[in-house]
């Protein structure tokens, strides 16, 4: 699989981050949003690794007590203990006394949250000063202006402020090419580049896979420069379910 280049967009969601962490108290919240496949989840995990962030990833159906386990697992697997047992009181006092300033905690998928978790989210920020940034689709952003829900998320949308990222599709070819096709397939035509965003529409999610099926492609048929026959054959290729 194709390894993670910081985009512009990831840059982008690197500096809210530290903005972030860098916040004063009770403002130490962060959004992510972004249609499918513009690469939300692989920016979360690139965060993760780069920052030590503390990440997690919600569910449909998933209630806050489970969250409040798996942010405890999470700390666990990081090597600072939370025990997963007990109410969700609990196990949120643990957490507060778990997370501390100059952290971050990164839930992904935040769009499947109801406003009680993520209200409970932001108090774990609020009183352990940590970081918290929450990534989610459109869906994630319209909980805090839909008329029935945006009285209870107020105090978070405040404390979000300006500290937001909205992931959108690339599209500019030279950047594609620079951030997904460069770094494994060196040298790209301009024209190669074009097609290639003809292709995947500058969806990040496409365009990894697209240029995965171009290496297997190539790999086969013992091509070694990537050109315009290779992305149509190997897009065909992908439409095909092969």
């Amino acid at each position: 699989m194709t390894e993670f280049v910081e985009t512009v967009m990831a840059g982008q969601a690197r500096q809210m981050c530290e903005a972030v962490i860098a916040a004063p108290r009770y403002s130490r919240l962060g959004q992510i949003t972004g249609d499918p496949g513009t690469g939300k989840t692989a920016i979360t995990n690139w965060l993760a690794q780069e920052m030590g962030a503390i990440r997690v990833e919600a569910w449909a159906g998933m209630n806050g007590k489970t969250l409040l386990q798996e942010l405890a697992f999470a700390f666990s697997k990081s090597g600072r203990p939370v025990d997963e047992i007990g109410t969700s009181n609990t196990l949120v006092q643990r957490l507060i006394r778990t997370a501390a300033p100059g952290q971050l905690i990164v839930v992904d998928e935040a769009n499947h949250l109801k406003w009680p978790t993520l209200e409970m989210l932001r108090s774990i920020s609020d009183i352990s000063g940590t970081g918290l940034v929450i990534a989610g689709t459109d869906l994630l952003a319209r909980k805090f202006t839909h008329p029935q829900i945006r009285v209870f998320l107020e105090q978070f949308r405040q404390r979000v402020g300006t500290k937001k990222v909205v992931m959108q599709p690339v599209t500019d070819p030279a950047e594609l090419a620079a951030y997904v096709l460069a770094p494994r397939f060196g040298r790209i035509t301009k024209t190669s580049a074009k097609a290639f965003l003809r292709k995947t529409g500058g969806n990040w999610r496409f365009a990894v896979a697209l240029s995965d099926a171009c290496a297997r492609l190539m790999e086969n048929e013992g091509i070694n420069q990537l050109d315009d026959r290779v992305i149509e054959t190997a897009a065909a290729w992908m439409a095909g379910g092969n």
